[in-house]
């Protein structure tokens, strides 16, 4: 991740958690790419939630990307979302990438709950 949108990134990961009581994680893996033949980086967003019928917190994976800048966009639109601004459509490459993760996503739970009830968004509880 760029050095110059860690701190923006943070800020963004704080004033969520502190403002609405959310428990915002932000981790990150590695892997290496054969095809570039480096070390790249995931970055991943996550929830935590208590699960009842575990009777205990969990994880939920919110969003993922290699790209620092989406992270930090994705981040921009969860605050606009919480706050209940009307969400900035001011970079048109971003929401359809956006939209590709969540309808990616979408199949992914769809898959793995072999029901066709969608899961219920983080962002509603």
């Amino acid at each position: 991740m760029a050095k110059q949108f860690m701190p923006t990134i943070k800020k963004l990961q704080r004033a969520i958690n502190l403002t609405f009581d959310k428990k915002i994680l932000i981790n990150k893996t590695q892997f290496y790419s054969k095809e570039t033949k480096s070390v790249k980086e995931i970055i991943i967003i996550k929830q935590a939630v208590y699960n009842e019928e575990k009777d205990k917190i969990v994880n939920i994976e919110l969003f993922s990307s290699a790209s620092d800048i989406q992270i930090l966009l994705w981040l921009r639109d969860y605050w606009f979302e919480l706050n209940g601004w009307e969400i900035p459509t001011d970079n048109e490459i971003w929401n359809e990438a956006k939209q590709k993760y969540y309808d990616k996503q979408e199949k992914k739970n769809y898959q793995s709950t072999k029901s066709s009830k969608r899961k219920n968004s983080p962002i509603d509880n």
